[in-house]
Parts: C-alpha cells; structure tokens; sequence
C-alpha cells in the first residue's frame, strides 16, 4: 500500500524557521536517489508528485545548527527533471547519554 503526500514540519522556534528557509534557498547536497541508489520511498513520491522513480532524491541542507541542544538539519525530496522540491523534514540529532558506572 502506498501512503499519501507527508506535510512538511513545521520550526518549533525562529532558529528552526530561519534554517529552513536558508534551506529552501541555498543549494542542497544530494544524499540518496536516482537509478544508483534508489529511494525506497521513490514509488510513493512517484504516485503523489508524478515523475519517474529514478528522478527522485533525498536532498539534505548545507547548513546545520545546534539549536536547544540538537544537530538540526532540513532534508527533504526533490524531483531532479521538474526541480518539485516536497516533504520538507528537520531533523533533529540530540546527542547519546552514556550509561553511568556502577
């Protein structure tokens, strides 16, 4: 069964939405997709945004911050031929606590 289109996140604060509109503009690294490396996600993007499966990556900003703690990045999908960029994520990375011991 395939899902339907994700809505992107939405910042919890003004640090969160400023990276994600730095995202939105500033170019991107391409960490999975096209015929190489597939996307597992790729039919359910194919069925709700239309394209090819090997048009589909999995894009990731430039730029993080440590915001409250996290590594905060934006990742989100974009169609390599329309240039579609959709179901933008931040990602949040709060650091292992190491087990105390006894």
């Amino acid at each position: 069964m395939i899902r339907g289109a994700i809505p992107d996140d939405i910042p919890h604060n003004l640090q969160e939405q400023i990276l994600l509109q730095d995202a939105k503009a500033q170019p991107a690294i391409m960490i999975q997709g096209g015929s190489m490396r597939p996307l597992g996600d790729a039919p359910r993007l194919v069925a709700n945004y239309g394209g090819q499966p090997e048009d589909w990556y999995k894009m990731a900003s430039n730029q993080t911050a440590i915001i409250e703690g996290a590594v905060v990045e934006i990742h989100w999908y974009r169609n390599a031929r329309t240039l579609l960029n959709v179901e933008y994520k931040i990602k949040r990375t709060y650091p292992k606590i190491a087990p105390k011991n006894q």
